[in-house]
């Protein structure tokens, strides 16, 4: 048994490349399981071997932007927010800035890094780098959408239009809802540590 700590451990034998895309590879690995029997297990990675960006657009009174991206598998159209493949080399800040500009029109006034995720761990090992972009008070008539990459709208939100299209289940897209949660919990500690300092500063 393959074992790190108490932790017990899949132990990959050997590596298949199936199926090479110029945007995901497909793989399957020889695999023992923790109990020492054998088996296979079928993965995916970004072709470049790069990662990905998602971005919370945000107007300082709370707007958020959404675009409405049509998803094959899916074989709708799903409320997200922009997000992309970086390119080689690229530092997530400048993939996040340049998917924003690309898939919206919309120029950040600035982009801040929160933080990586794995939103499908057990599928693809790539990582989802989130951040956030200030963006200025735009009207819905500033986006220019990018159609080639088959977004076909957008919305500004309020938090509450927000909330209530996360509870009518309109936006139900895995890594938006992933990178949603993590940017909430990143201001309800940035509000907390604002109001230690102001207690101790009293």
């Amino acid at each position: 048994m393959a074992e790190k700590g108490n932790i017990a451990e899949i132990k990959s034998v050997g590596e298949h490349l199936v199926y090479e895309t110029p945007w995901l590879d497909f793989y399957h690995d020889d695999i023992e399981h923790p109990d020492g029997s054998p088996g296979t297990y079928a993965w995916v990675k970004g072709h470049s071997g790069n990662d990905a960006v998602m971005t919370i657009p945000v107007t300082s009174s709370e707007r958020y932007l959404l675009i409405r991206v049509y998803r094959h598998l899916s074989k709708r159209n799903l409320w997200e927010f922009p997000a992309g493949l970086i390119e080689n080399c690229e530092p997530p800040l400048e993939a996040a800035r340049r998917e924003l500009i690309e898939e919206t029109g919309i120029t950040p006034d600035s982009v801040e890094l929160l933080g990586p995720q794995v939103p499908v761990a057990g599928f693809a090992g790539g990582v989802f780098h989130l951040t956030l972009a200030v963006i200025p008070e735009i009207e819905i008539s500033d986006v220019k959408l990018q159609a080639e990459e088959g977004i076909v709208d957008a919305k500004l939100l309020t938090r509450r239009e927000l909330i209530a299209m996360l509870a009518s289940e309109d936006v139900g897209e895995g890594v938006t809802l992933t990178c949603l949660a993590r940017y909430w919990a990143y201001r309800e500690l940035k509000s907390a540590e604002g109001t230690n300092t102001t207690n101790r500063a009293r």
